[in-house]
């Protein structure tokens, strides 16, 4: 029969669950990990993906509504990617961990490789390329079994701990400014950022004020950043509010367990967003918002793809720029991956004394696979998911999961018109959010040891601040050697022990355990959406 060998080939008995819990998880895996959907296209257009200016300049309206059409384009293209992806590690891995656009590595292919609407160094098509060998060089390290031997070699242990959480406050900062998020952060021409939220009636563009704008202000570029400091305004905006309302509900929902707190959450302040007339409308009365409400009113369409597919460029893929640029989306993509996978997977049950766990090599090379197939449209690295966490706490054990949610990800494809028409400030609270759960790393980082201490915080402070995941681990690792490097020869030629290195504690603190036995008691099925229905 047919449920027989569904049984047998995912192992449903073997691991203690079925298909309804199975169901049930990848219902929860999808709602908390959907907001992908909404907000990787908006970050990936702000790179200008294959517009081009015209004689309007990076802020005409005729480059306006290329971006919306390539954001269009990128949110089929995450569903498409998504799907494959999970259907992959599902039938292959036979694993519940969802696939998608790695947050944080979409916001650094972005704005510091690609720039901000190509005003970077590195070209839209070349950055493409680096993601497609990046994922070649990830496919062979999982082949042949290096990932762990690199992870203990080459990486400090307070720099791989604090990376997620570095991640984390960047996402964060994104998530507080205009472009991705809230507009409660911008920027300041005396402490470099400030407290915003002005309406756009107060905004105040920022100008890099060179020698030819000296010459002619007429010839200045306007950027996208603003200061409220000229003509007022702070926190007056009713976008503001409105996003730190869905922001605080997603957080009350998160702390009842409920699974779609970020759809709720994301969902009703859209629904707010798209009446016209107000002053917190998706459609406002010009060009652009016109534009966007008749694409909005197609509800169900197909994209073409045509300007994200294909677009490699390997004739520009040279530089040092370039090189930097593939060398971090490797190194981010290698730790996502392997601390989502293992913390997935244990918290299963599924990890050996070596720290190794059945299929582990399928699963990592499925990652690689994912990251080679989303260049192919135009997307930055795929890595697993940590939001699986939420199908895993439901029940999922096999890779069914990940089989039901390939199918919602096949149907989002279609509804590229309503998810391209969510808002800034309806996504920048989950970014925030996730920002904020992203920090539980820290806990692990050897606070008591200064060494460790200040190669994790270096390592997290200077990222968001320099807007770079490249300069934070280069500063985190930069810290980790320059003391490393004093502390070895003191330790070799007098014997003095190495602050650096510290043993394994043999038995738990009292904190730790006080801990497991919270866990222990915690409710077997807390409160869900089930729940609420049911109420």
């Amino acid at each position: 029969m047919l449920s027989e060998k569904i049984d047998n080939y995912f192992q449903l008995t073997a691991r203690g669950t079925n298909v309804i819990t199975e169901f049930r998880g990848a219902v929860a895996t999808f709602l908390t990990m959907a907001y992908i959907l909404a907000v990787n296209p908006r970050i990936l257009a702000e790179s200008g993906g294959s517009c081009e200016y015209g004689e309007g300049g990076p802020f005409s309206t005729e480059y306006e509504l290329c971006l919306e059409e390539t954001k269009r384009q990128f949110v089929v293209a995450t569903a498409l990617t998504s799907m494959v992806a999970c259907l992959i590690m599902g039938l292959w891995a036979n694993l519940p961990i969802a696939l998608s656009c790695g947050m944080g590595m979409n916001a650094y292919f972005t704005y510091n490789v690609v720039g901000f609407r190509g005003f970077g160094n590195v070209s839209y098509g070349a950055a493409l390329s680096a993601v497609l060998i990046e994922g070649i060089v990830f496919f062979v390290l999982a082949v042949t079994g290096l990932r762990f031997w690199i992870i203990k070699t080459f990486i400090p242990e307070p720099v791989r701990l604090a990376t997620p959480a570095a991640i984390g406050a960047f996402l964060a900062h994104l998530g507080l400014q205009t472009a991705e998020g809230l507009g409660i952060v911008v920027a300041d021409v005396a402490t470099a950022v400030t407290l915003g939220g002005c309406p756009p009636d107060r905004r105040v563009p920022m100008v890099p004020f060179d020698d030819a704008c000296k010459a002619d202000t007429s010839t200045c570029l306007v950027s996208d950043a603003y200061t409220c400091d000229n003509l007022g305004g702070q926190m007056e905006s009713g976008t503001v509010w409105i996003g730190l309302f869905g922001m605080v509900l997603m957080v009350i929902l998160l702390a009842y367990k409920v699974r779609s707190s970020f759809i709720i959450g994301i969902g009703l302040v859209t629904v707010i967003s798209w009446f016209r007339g107000t002053s917190v409308t998706y459609f406002p009365n010009d060009d652009l918002g016109n534009a966007r409400f008749e694409y909005f009113k197609e509800v169900v369409s197909v994209e073409s793809l045509s300007k994200v597919a294909g677009k490699w460029d390997f004739s520009e893929a040279k530089g040092s720029d370039y090189v930097v640029a593939l060398i971090t989306l490797l190194y981010v993509d290698f730790l996502d991956t392997s601390g989502t996978l293992l913390g997935m997977v244990q918290a299963m049950g599924y990890v050996d004394e070596n720290g190794d766990f059945p299929s582990s090599q399928a699963a990592f090379t499925t990652d690689a696979i994912a990251t080679m197939f989303g260049s192919i449209f135009g997307l930055s690295p795929l890595t697993s998911y940590i939001e699986s966490a939420a199908g895993v706490e439901v029940g999922s054990r096999t890779g069914l999961t990940n089989v039901f949610v390939a199918f919602f990800f096949f149907l989002s494809i279609f509804f590229a018109p309503i998810l391209s028409s969510i808002p800034a400030w309806a996504t920048g609270g989950s970014l925030v959010i996730v920002g904020a759960l992203m920090s539980r790393s820290l806990a692990d980082v050897r606070w008591d040891n200064p060494v460790h201490a200040v190669s994790a915080f270096v390592t997290v402070i200077v990222m968001p601040l320099t807007y770079s995941i490249a300069y934070g681990l280069i500063a985190g690792i930069g810290t980790w050697l320059v003391i490393r490097a004093v502390t070895f020869p003191i330790s070799f030629l007098f014997g003095i022990a190495d602050p650096t290195v510290i043993e394994e504690k043999e038995s738990k603190t009292e904190d730790e355990a006080a801990a497991k036995v919270i866990e222990e008691e915690k409710p077997e099925k807390p409160f869900d959406d089930d729940d609420e229905a049911a109420a």
